[in-house]
């Protein structure tokens, strides 16, 4: 036997620690990329989601805080189709609008006693398309988010309608 012949019993020992530890990393780093990867995936689910129940919300809220109380018309405004909510409070009467153009959904609240322009309006968030309808008594917004989404808002009026313009 000569000295090259032998070998440390730990060597073997070594090796093998080391190959597990090497295992263990690269299975550590594998996993922390699918998690990220997975929540980079569920965020983008959330924000379409929550950009979708922003559009209905800011529709249905605006209907239901006046409904009853104020009289709903569709107005037509330089090829813009605009739902209109006008308000009765005491002396004043108030226009609120909804309306969508840029990529963006737009609300104004201003007094009748004003002109009314597109570009009076405060932008609330993206939309694509808002497409109000009355008939019958029954308005449907039908909405198209930035990302191709669509729904519908439906809504059956208690107040005033006025016959579209």
């Amino acid at each position: 036997m000569s000295i090259h012949d032998k070998r440390p019993p730990r060597m073997i020992q070594n090796v093998f620690v080391l190959l597990l530890l090497a295992v263990f990393a690269a299975m550590s780093t594998l996993l922390v990329t699918l998690g990220a990867q997975v929540y980079r995936g569920t965020v983008e689910r959330a924000n379409a989601n929550n950009q979708a129940r922003i559009l209905s919300t800011v529709v249905r809220s605006a209907l239901w805080a006046e409904d009853g109380l104020s009289e709903v018309t569709i107005e037509e405004h330089d090829g813009v189709t605009v739902l209109a909510i006008v308000s009765d409070y005491g002396d004043e009467c108030y226009i609120k609008r909804l309306f969508c153009r840029d990529g963006m959904l737009y609300e104004s609240f201003m007094s009748a006693e004003y002109g009314f322009s597109l570009e009076s309006g405060e932008s609330i968030c993206q939309a694509a398309a808002f497409q109000p309808v009355i008939e019958d008594g029954f308005l449907t917004v039908h909405l198209t988010g930035q990302d191709g989404t669509q729904s519908a808002v439906q809504h059956q009026l208690r107040c005033q309608i006025s016959p579209e313009e």
